[in-house]
Formats: structure tokens, sequence, C-alpha cells
């Protein structure tokens, strides 16, 4: 990819501002408050968008921090150049009026952006990686959070692949997270529920055949006549005469028995078809439960696949940018050191003379020349298909002439992009020129 025209409308300081880029190195020469930096990030929000914070960050973000000092529209176009075909970008950044148009500039087709996005039309990268691998400060140059998590999460990417959608640390992610939810499932809760009601209730069964025996006992008995000696049948001849029929007592006491028995069978049978709900019940939840058992299992294998999958390229990955990183590094040191290496924590040894120092040996401008390595090691390994322009923004504040002179001698034989280098510093244009190194220069 290579920018060829940079035109803003209102951006920052700059009004009516236009600009035509080259190929290799540009050097975009100015003294303080000139605009470098609000150049460089009109370039980086045209590519990936300009959002405005909520809440009081709103007071210091980007899109407060460019607003046109002079007014007008917000926005600009950029004319780049990528597969040997050349794209118009058009935005505008303005709340009230957001606006991205991406256009073919010979014919001025207009290229559909639904998702008003240019990722995934003309580059995968995302915002974070761009910054943390291709538009670089001496600011921010040591490896930090955000490029050791980028780094981290690209290592355990399959990049053999090569799309940038498929990002395994997410997809573990979301495994796990599906998983936490199965565990969650109410079907679990729910059997454990019922089991301990079943168990409640379960009683109600014995008892219910407790009360059928006795209401069959107590038919019997009201069916019975009682066989009577002579003189029980002279008592009873005597209680008729003073109306007291004794056996219809014993009638009456059994039929009361009877319907208490009869009115607790009843409720026992409605508690007997509760049972039975509870025990459909259960069983549906038993094999939801067992449904979300298997998703448990089936994730379960899933992200172990994936994480030894994801291990093994790690562990090419990491090789393949030890080997990058020590390649740059020693040409960028004219020969100085004979390797570079960076374990799993991020922290770095040089080797020189057959000996590894860590990098906490080493000079300022050694250990920023070494993260410089990195950067660009990372971003030649993660995002080669995007290819985008380097931005340097004074990132060689610490370089003494010999390490600047071989640093720029590398970048211009063997970096193959497109370089903007934004600075304020005169030794640089002059260590260029001495070194016979081909750039042009932008002055603000």
């Amino acid at each position: 990819m290579r920018i060829k025209e940079t035109a803003i409308d209102g951006f920052g300081k700059f009004h009516n501002f236009h600009t035509e880029l080259s190929d290799g190195i540009q050097v975009i020469y100015g003294k303080n408050e000139t605009g470098k930096t609000t150049l460089r990030q009109f370039m980086f929000h045209m590519l990936f968008g300009l959002e405005k914070s909520r809440g009081a960050a709103a007071r210091r973000d980007d899109y407060t921090r460019y607003m046109p000092v002079e007014g007008g529209r917000y926005g600009g176009y950029l004319i780049l150049e990528k597969d040997e075909k050349t794209y118009r970008i058009q935005r505008s950044f303005d709340t009230g009026n957001r606006e991205l148009r991406l256009f073919l500039e010979d014919t001025m087709e207009e290229i559909p952006l639904p998702e008003q996005t240019l990722r995934g039309i003309l580059f995968e990268n995302s915002a974070e990686a761009f910054q943390n691998t291709a538009s670089l400060t001496q600011a921010d140059i040591r490896t930090g959070k955000e490029m050791q998590k980028i780094l981290q999460n690209s290592m355990a990417n399959l990049r053999s692949s090569q799309d940038a959608g498929l990002d395994i640390r997410k997809a573990v992610d979301l495994l796990k997270g599906k998983r936490r939810d199965a565990r969650k499932d109410p079907a679990f809760r729910r059997v454990e529920q019922l089991r301990q009601r079943l168990g409640e209730v379960s009683f109600q069964e014995t008892e219910l055949k407790k009360y059928e025996a006795v209401e069959e006992q107590l038919y019997r008995q009201l069916e019975q006549k009682p066989k009577l000696s002579l003189l029980q049948r002279i008592l009873q001849w005597i209680r008729r005469l003073f109306s007291v029929d004794q056996e219809e007592i014993r009638k009456n006491e059994i039929r009361h028995k009877l319907e208490v028995v009869r009115l607790e069978k009843e409720h026992l049978l409605e508690q007997k078809q509760a049972i039975e709900h509870l025990k459909q019940e259960y069983q549906s939840a038993m094999e939801r439960k067992k449904e979300a058992e298997q998703e448990i299992r089936w994730m379960e294998r899933a992200i172990w696949a994936i994480e030894t999958a994801a291990a093994d390229v790690q562990k090419t990955f990491g090789e393949e940018l030890n080997e990058k990183i020590s390649d740059i590094f020693c040409r960028m040191t004219g020969g100085r050191y004979e390797k570079a290496v960076m374990d799993q924590s991020m922290e770095m040894m040089v080797k020189r003379n057959g000996r590894y120092i860590d990098m906490k040996y080493l000079s300022n401008g050694a250990v920023e020349q070494l993260y410089f390595a990195l950067r660009l090691a990372a971003g030649e390994l993660l995002y080669e298909g995007d290819h985008f322009p380097l931005f340097l923004d004074d990132v060689f504040g610490n370089y003494d002439d010999e390490r600047l002179k071989n640093t720029l001698s590398y970048l211009a034989e063997n970096c193959g992009r497109q370089i903007m280098i934004f600075t304020g510093r005169r030794e640089i244009l002059r260590t260029l020129e001495k070194s016979g190194i081909d750039f042009h220069t932008i002055i603000l």
C-alpha cells in the first residue's frame, strides 16, 4: 500500500491543505508545532476512522483535539495505491454529518461499504495493530502492554489461515463463555430441586397404600354382622326398648372413619398425580441436563484442540519472530550484535562475542533499536498482506550518528515499504544525504 496524495479540508491546524507523497523514504520536516503529528494522525484516522468519546473522556480525545481550528468541514481525502489499483478515500468526521466513501480513482466508481469501514475491503489490520507496528513514536517505541497483548494474541492465531477474522484467542474465550453458560443451565438446578421434592413426597405413596388397606378393612367391618350370644341378644332387645341401637352406632362410626379415610385418600390421589407430573418434569430436566453435559464435554474437547494447535503455532511463530528480530537488529547495528532473542514474557537479550547480554545492560539507543526491530519484525510477519506505509514520528531521539546511519540504511535497503519520517531534526536529512539514500522532503 502506498499513499499518493493527502488533502485536508479541516483537521487541527490544517485548512485546505494538500500534498503529494512519493515512494520510498519521505521526510516530513518541520519545527515544533508545525503539524507533523497532526498530519500523521490525519492519515491514520482517514484509514481507521475517528469516533468521539463519551462523557469526560470527550474533552481529551482525538476527535476534540483535532477539530478544525479555522472551522469548516472536518475531514478530507486520501488517494492510495494497493495491488495496482488506485483508490480515493473520502471522510467527514463531523458527528452530525459523518461520512465514509471509497472510489476507484481512475473511473470514480464507488465501492459499497455496508459496514462503514475500510477493514476487510482495503486491509485486514486493526487500528491497534497498526499503531503498534506501523505508526511509531519515541514515546511508545518501547514495548507496552498493548503491543504485548497483540503479539501474544497473534502468536495464538493460525497464521496459515491468512484470515484476520480467525482470532483463536477470541474463539477460545467464546467457547469458554459458552461452557460457563452451559454450566449455568437451569436444568442442573431444576434436577436437584425436583430430586429433593420427589424425596420429600415419596412417603405419600406409602401413606396412600396404608389408607387403601384401612378403607378395605373398614368396608369389611361395615358389612359384618356380629355374632351375638343369648345374653347379648337380650341386652340388644333391652336397648331397643330404650331406643339405643348399638349396631347403628357401630356402623355410623365406621362410616365416619370411611369418610375420613376417603377424604385423605382423595388428597393423596391428588398428590400422586402431582408426583407423576414431578416425575415427568424430572425426566425432562434430566434429558436437558444430559444435553448440557454433552455440550460442555464437546466445548472442552474443542478448547483443548484449539489451544493445543495454537501452542504449536505459537512455538513456530515465536521462532520465526526471533529470527526476524535478530536479522533486523543485527543489520541495524552494523553487525555489532550476533543475535537477539525474546522470551514469552517479552524480555529480550542480545548476543555479542559469544555472550548473551540482558537488555537492561544496553544503552537507551540500543534498547530502542531493539524494540524498533521487534515492531518491524512483528509487522512483517503478522500483517505482510497489508504492507502498510511505515510512520515514524521522531523515533530516533536517542540514536547516535552511527546508529542512525545504520538504521536508515537498513530501512532504505530492506524495508520495501513507503516510509514517512516525521521529524524536526536536520541531522536526519544530513545523514540521509551523506549515506546516499534517496528520499523526498515535505517542509511544513
